[in-house]
């Protein structure tokens, strides 16, 4: 798989600390915490595979390392002060998918739907928000489609866009809100508050009165693509555009999604992490992380990925199906219980 848990449990949160903390991560010795109860099974699924890293939590406990480092013979300032540098310069940094899924009828004539199935093209539209000073050198993405109801055959994923080999061009047009709750509900800190625009957050975070840095001309290579179990869709883009460039940047991916009539609700999770070159961090902090042991070194290794999590109810609501086919979409969902 291309997006790897890391080993290890994640230190616990430093005192002082300015970001949001949510709530304890699921599956933790504590009780059943809100955010996990009020989970879909998408999320709750998708979790499960792919624990959260908590990127500023191990960034952290790297700073605290690197003060135990001894200096270098060659001189300069001290692993420490290094590392923290990095962590104040990627202090905020954050990528997010967007709130809603444009959802519409696939007008493709290279797929055809299974005789008592409709053909969807689901967008999956995603902002970065790098502080690095050479942006994100990939971008990994999983994103899974589950029925309410646990039914094998309600729907299944056919095509994947971008496809693989093809250049990605960032989208000028996208904008709207941007879905933090997800990452709230898995125990992630964030540095913005749950919902926001898409240029707020730029405008805040670059510490501009104004519309964030939106570069729409960065380009990504999407080296890989892939359909998980027939459900589930994962692409890796790789950056193409001159570090000269580096701001925030909207990318729109997405699937062909085929769904039984009469099917349940569909529900949809999303897991998307951005990495940095493992030569651009020796560069800026030096070679000591080599150093570290464990889920640290791991995590250093993999070019210190910031993540996040996006969940959406009823990707294909009742009334979308009544107004494209003429007749009746899945079933509705039951009344929540007492």
């Amino acid at each position: 798989m291309i997006l790897s848990q890391q080993e290890g449990e994640a230190p616990g949160a430093p005192s002082g600390d300015p970001g949001t903390r949510a709530a304890p991560l699921p599956g933790s010795s504590q009780e059943e915490t809100m955010g996990e109860a009020q989970m879909t099974r998408a999320l709750r699924e998708l979790v499960s595979l792919h624990a959260p890293t908590h990127s500023e939590l191990l960034l952290d406990e790297a700073v605290q390392a690197a003060w135990r480092q001894p200096p270098s013979r060659a001189g300069g300032p001290p692993p420490g002060e290094l590392m923290d540098r990095l962590r104040e310069q990627l202090r905020g940094e954050l990528v997010a998918f967007h709130q809603r899924l444009p959802v519409r009828p696939y007008e493709g004539v290279d797929v055809s739907p299974t005789p008592g199935c409709s053909l969807w093209l689901v967008g999956i539209p995603l902002t970065l928000f790098p502080k690095r000073d050479q942006g994100f050198s990939r971008v990994e993405c999983i994103v899974d489609f589950r029925a309410e109801a646990a039914t094998w055959d309600a729907l299944r994923v056919v095509k994947l866009l971008p496809e693989e080999r093809t250049q990605v061009m960032a989208k000028a047009e996208l904008g709207g809100e941007l879905q933090f709750e997800a990452s709230a509900k898995v125990g992630l800190r964030l540095p913005v508050s749950p919902s926001m625009l898409a240029d707020e957050v730029g405008a805040r975070l670059y510490a501009k009165g104004q519309v964030g840095p939106f570069v729409y001309e960065a380009s990504r290579m999407c080296v890989e693509t892939e359909i998980l179990q027939g459900t589930g869709a994962r692409w890796r883009l790789d950056d193409t555009s001159s570090s000269e460039r580096v701001g925030a940047e909207s990318h729109q991916l997405a699937v062909v999604l085929e769904v039984r009539s009469g099917a349940p609700r569909i529900d949809a999770a999303g897991y998307l992490q951005a990495y940095s070159d493992v030569h651009w961090l020796t560069q800026t902090v030096g070679s000591f992380w080599m150093n570290l042991k464990g889920a640290l070194r791991g995590f250093f290794h993999s070019g210190i990925p910031v993540e996040a999590y996006g969940e959406w109810s009823d990707v294909l609501p009742r009334g979308l199906w009544e107004q494209a086919r003429g007749g009746p979409g899945p079933e509705p969902a039951p009344p929540p219980g007492p």
